[in-house]
């Protein structure tokens, strides 16, 4: 590795590891968003290679969504968000398989509302209340 590159590593874990878990969630959507873009703007200049890194890439995140939640503590919203999760992987694999642009900005508008839902809660519920539901849930 060079210079620059322990450097950004550094950085990057650094900014991981002052986020809130709802913060991270936020940069997970974030990340899968990005990534969509550029799998579409590979597809566009017909370039394979780019476009399955950038979809697999998307789909490690959504996977990564999909193995955290917990459902029993989630109950039904766990529940609805684990159907979204594993349809969203379908539609990555057929849209990896059909060079499907629709597919990817369909799944795109999905991750959008969900992180939409997430930022709410972070601007509307105190911090406190957040860390405190973090607590009790790590401590039952």
């Amino acid at each position: 590795m060079t210079n620059t590159t322990y450097a950004q590593a550094a950085y990057i874990s650094m900014d991981i590891s002052n986020l809130t878990p709802l913060d991270l969630i936020i940069k997970l959507y974030d990340g899968a968003i990005s990534f969509l873009n550029k799998a579409v703007t590979a597809i566009n200049k017909k370039d394979k290679v780019q476009k399955i890194q950038y979809l697999n890439r998307s789909r490690m995140i959504i996977e990564e969504l999909l193995f955290s939640l917990n459902i029993e503590d989630g109950g039904e919203v766990a529940l609805n968000l684990q159907d979204l999760y594993t349809y969203m992987l379908i539609e990555l694999t057929r849209a990896n398989a059909s060079d499907s642009i629709d597919k990817i900005y369909h799944i795109q508008e999905l991750l959008k509302t969900i992180r939409s839902a997430w930022f709410e809660i972070k601007t509307t519920v105190p911090a406190t209340e957040i860390a405190r539901q973090q607590i009790a849930a790590k401590t039952c």
